[in-house]
């Protein structure tokens, strides 16, 4: 969805802006059409993951779809505190999702700090995306559901097509890394133990850490550098051709990159919950954050 963000501050798409925001509202009108929902609820996915959870799924009562504009390299400065054009990877700036975002719209100008004003309203609860900053009754600064599945409503099989990045395998030290958390007591997520929430020394004086230095670090053999010397994870991009579908564990750093060529990219996204999950961690599941396979009941051992 940062893309869109890209498309409105990119000169060369300024002249398209009104009918990118027709667009984007055609699209959220249509994220709760039965057209759309049948996409997981009358197909071949929803009985696969009930098998795999070994578990009825939570009804899904809506659907995100996720339109990104081509855009060029750009200034617009994304949620990590650096410019489009300064991020590597196609702009690859991977997250884990349920985290807060910030109140307002990331904060823009690289020469000049936020005011004590400014970043106040920022710093509110909740963010512009509906997440609280933290849930103490948890423990835990992060909302997770149980897997996200996302399905491909355009040509991506190109790179550059605004493909889906992940941190492939990330999922052993972003488990391993709650573990630590939770035995230096907590809180998991943002603002824990090992895991400052803002970078004070990106670009924008802001930038949000969405997933841990440390998970960072693993992946730092590919890596690329900033001026700056940030290291910046290779990802790896999923080629989906229209109609696939990706799976993929709440714990695994993802995100979109920049749409290159001349077609939007399309994705239809449910966030999955298992009906097998404890009534009161329906939105905060501290226990699956320290084990991503907690809720696969119906695969053997998984790994």
């Amino acid at each position: 969805m940062w893309l869109r963000g890209h498309a409105t501050h990119d000169p060369a798409n300024s002249d398209d802006l009104a009918r990118l925001k027709r667009a984007v509202e055609v699209e959220q009108a249509t994220q709760f059409d039965p057209a759309v929902l049948a996409l997981l609820n009358d197909s071949a996915l929803k009985p696969i993951l009930e098998h795999a959870l070994g578990a009825p799924i939570c009804e899904a009562h809506g659907a995100q779809l996720a339109t990104l504009f081509p855009a060029r390299p750009n200034n617009y400065v994304n949620e990590s505190g650096y410019r489009d054009c300064d991020t590597p990877f196609l702009g690859w700036h991977g997250h884990l999702d349920g985290l807060w975002n910030g109140a307002t719209p990331m904060h823009q100008d690289i020469s000049t700090p936020m005011s004590a004003e400014a970043f106040a309203l920022w710093s509110a609860s909740p963010s512009g995306n509906g997440q609280a900053r933290e849930f103490p009754e948890h423990g835990a600064n992060i909302a997770n559901f149980t897997t996200l599945l996302g399905i491909a409503l355009s040509d991506q099989r190109d790179v550059g097509a605004g493909n889906l990045g992940v941190l492939a395998g990330a999922h052993h030290p972003t488990a391993k890394f709650f573990r630590s958390q939770r035995a230096s007591g907590g809180p998991l997520g943002p603002d824990g133990p090992g895991w400052p929430r803002i970078d004070h020394a990106a670009p924008n004086r802001c930038g949000l850490r969405h997933y841990p230095d440390i998970v960072r670090a693993a992946f730092a053999a590919d890596a690329a550098h900033t001026a700056d010397g940030k290291l910046w994870p290779k990802p790896t991009l999923l080629q989906l051709a229209p109609g696939d579908a990706v799976i993929a564990l709440h714990g695994l750093p993802h995100s979109a990159t920049r749409v290159e060529g001349p077609d939007p990219r399309l994705m239809a996204y449910f966030r999955i919950t298992s009906s097998a999950r404890p009534k009161p961690n329906v939105r905060v599941y501290p226990d699956a954050l320290c084990d991503p396979w907690l809720e696969w009941r119906g695969l053997p051992a998984a790994s």
